[in-house]
């Protein structure tokens, strides 16, 4: 658990290529060769620290209100600079050739419980799932764009404000796109 949290301190503090087996183990208390014993890799340990931590915002481990992700941090954690570092997380251990399909099922946690708090009763499931997609990939890119283009935070919470607009605006961009008619197959 102290690596789990040590590990996820480091990723909200750091690049995921600069947080090294050696910096986790100083830094929580351990033996390098705990890593492999526990993980079997730094790639494992990176993966199941940063999705730890953010499942927790879904996930509850009981009847309170304490979240994996209190467990994890001990401490609470702004969910964009989690969500920013779970993207930078992912697109690096991608990079070092961990399957995408690794972070399949914690992404669909994601999209589902977005999906059951839009209530938006003139869109259908169809719009709705897309606007999510859409805003989803927005918020997973926000992080690397505000970096790259120096954001200010106006210009951030301006795009965040678009994105809770989205499903608003959901019966115009349904109708534009024809997302509330069925696909029809094209004749040969």
């Amino acid at each position: 658990m102290r690596m789990l949290s040590t590990t996820t301190q480091l990723l909200l503090q750091y690049p995921p290529g600069e947080v090294t087996v050696a910096k986790i183990c100083d830094a929580s208390g351990v033996h390098t060769d705990y890593v492999a014993r526990y993980f079997g890799s730094r790639e494992e340990l990176l993966s199941q620290a940063i999705e730890a931590a953010f499942l927790g915002v879904f996930l509850k481990t009981g009847g309170d209100d304490t979240t994996r992700l209190n467990v994890v941090l001990e401490g609470n954690v702004d969910v964009m600079q989690l969500s920013q570092a779970r993207v930078r997380t992912i697109a690096y251990l991608v990079g070092c050739g961990v399957s995408p399909e690794r972070f399949q099922s914690s992404q669909k946690l994601v999209l589902e419980s977005v999906f059951s708090q839009s209530v938006n009763p003139n869109v259908n499931d169809r719009t709705r799932m897309n606007l999510i997609l859409a805003g989803t990939l927005l918020i997973q890119a926000l992080g690397t764009f505000a970096e790259v283009n120096d954001m200010t935070e106006l210009q951030k919470q301006d795009v965040l404000s678009y994105i809770g607009y989205m499903s608003q605006s959901g019966e115009s961009v349904q109708a534009a796109l024809e997302w509330d008619k069925p696909k029809t197959k094209k004749k040969k």
